[in-house]
This record gives structure tokens, sequence and C-alpha cells, in this order.
């Protein structure tokens, strides 16, 4: 697997009716990696995945640019996270907390980036929610896609990474108490192939749109998805 790690973490988020001061829109897409070549191996640069638990995407920026900021879109709602910790390069980070308002979340990562975790998180308004989030490299870019699917008896969540010929994801029925569904697979040109825990999907690549079909014993539907990092 080329440089490349994923990060899982499931956040339970307490439930407020409180409002994001910051704007609804999504971040500006990229065609070049923002991550610096001088932190490819090591703690510091930039991380991206995408949400499930309601749907959306985050950026954690560990002094790519010398700062320490995150920005995470949660159902079209961005919020700009910083944090005051102190890291060192090449040194382990234990207990980093980004704030956001009333919304903060804990990291730590390895010395050499090559894991990185939230030991605890707190963003008010959405319940169970998954990340998953890789690092990006300075030849690597990593794109987000947020979408759906719909079957026959079935609909929900359908979220997508993508790094050079490898994509990651997340999938959740819309149903109550479903379970998330942790997607893996390649993308060939623009052609892509997956997997998750009990079926297979596939599909094509054009532009910043993705689509397909998915397939779960002798159950099918369809995919479809937009890039919004």
């Amino acid at each position: 697997m080329k440089k490349l790690f994923s990060l899982l973490f499931i956040v339970t988020f307490l439930i407020s009716c409180s409002k994001d001061s910051s704007s609804d829109s999504t971040p500006s897409l990229s065609d070049t990696p923002l991550a610096k070549a001088e932190f490819d191996s090591s703690n510091f640069g930039i991380y991206k995945g995408v949400i499930i638990g309601s749907t959306g995407i985050i950026t954690i920026n560990i002094k790519n640019d010398g700062n320490l900021t995150a920005t995470l879109v949660i159902d079209g709602v961005t919020s700009v996270f910083t944090s005051n910790g102190n890291v060192a390069l090449g040194e382990a980070i234990n207990n980093l907390t980004f704030t956001s308002g009333d919304k903060s979340f804990t990291i730590s990562v390895t010395a050499n980036g090559g894991d990185i975790s939230v030991l605890s998180s707190n963003i008010p308004g959405h319940l169970d929610a998954t990340f998953n989030v890789i690092k990006e490299y300075s030849e690597d870019l990593v794109t987000c896609y947020q979408g759906t699917y719909t079957g026959a008896t079935d609909n929900g969540v359908f979220n997508l990474i993508f790094i050079d010929n490898e994509l990651y994801g997340l999938s959740k029925s819309n149903s109550a108490e479903s379970e998330t569904n942790f997607l893996s697979g390649f993308l060939n040109t623009n052609v892509i192939s997956g997997s998750f825990d009990t079926g297979t999907f596939t599909g094509n690549l054009s532009g910043n749109s993705v689509s397909g079909t998915w397939s779960v014993e002798e159950t099918t539907g369809t995919w479809t998805g937009t890039r919004t990092l």
C-alpha cells in the first residue's frame, strides 16, 4: 500500500440544537496536494477524510503551514478548529485538542505519522459519527466524495476517499440502528471497483462526479457522489 494509512474513529456526538456560527460553504477544490514534501514521513502534514453519522468531510492540518487547525464540514455547515497544544516534528503527539466554540476533539499521532487516533470528541447535534481519514502526501492528492445509495429496500449515505489508485470510504443505511460499512477498493484509470463486509460495488469517475452500482447477495442498487474536498 502506497504511503497510506487509514484512520477510523467512532464518535458519539452530544445532542444540541445550537447552530454553527461559521459559513455553510465547502472548501475550494484543489488539483494539487496541500501536503509539503518535508512532512511526508513525519507526524506533521495534512490529513483528509469523510464522515458518516450525518455526512461530512474533515481536513486536519498539523503544522503543515506552521499552524494547528482543522476544518469540519458536516451537513453543509463548516466549523474551523484551532489548537494551542505543543507539538514537535518527529515526536509522538499525545492528547492534542482542537476546539471551535463548544465543539472539540482530541487526537494522538505517532512520531512518523503512521497512526492517528481520536481520543475523545464533542460535536453537538450529530449522533454516532464515524470518521475515515488518511494522510495526504506531497505527490499524492487526497480527494473526497459525498454521496448516497439507493435500492429496492434500502437507501443511505455513500462517501468515498481516493488517493492515487486506491479508494476508501464509508456507507451507512438510513434505517434505524444500522451499522457503518467500511469501503475499500481501487481506481483503474476511471473505473472503480470495491468491496465492503457483505457486498461489492463498481462504478466510474467522471470529473468531480462518481456513480455506479452495488450488490449484496441478490440485492442490487445504485450509488452516486460528488467531490467536496
